[in-house]
């Protein structure tokens, strides 16, 4: 477990993203609005991922897996340190594309392209 202070003076112990689980990637896929709205999208993806990742924590709520409406009465001031702390998971449930590399891209013989795209 990982205890995060967070700048309200709150803390968050969090699980080991590692142990994420396929079906944790499933309910906060399920989860998600129907839309195209990236912030709206943003935040789902950090609130499943809280609700997955929280074990305990100092505020005066149920823990989101238990209740996810207490995501909604944090203070706004711990916003920006949840988003990071849960980063580490994000990244696990949805890796970043890897780019071309600039020898890549300046060889026009290369048949394919890199296999981890």
């Amino acid at each position: 477990m990982t205890r995060i202070t967070m700048p309200s003076g709150a803390w968050i112990e969090l699980r080991d993203p590692n142990t994420l689980l396929r079906g944790d990637k499933k309910r906060l896929l399920e989860a998600m609005p129907d839309t195209e709205n990236n912030i709206r999208i943003g935040f789902s993806i950090i609130d499943g991922l809280l609700q997955a990742l929280v074990t305990a924590w100092s505020y005066a709520l149920p823990i989101p897996s238990e209740n996810p409406e207490s995501l909604e009465l944090l203070p706004i001031g711990d916003d920006e340190e949840l988003a990071e702390a849960v980063e580490p998971g994000r990244l696990l449930l949805f890796p970043e594309p890897v780019k071309e590399t600039p020898e890549q891209l300046e060889n026009p013989t290369s048949p394919t392209a890199p296999s981890a795209v």
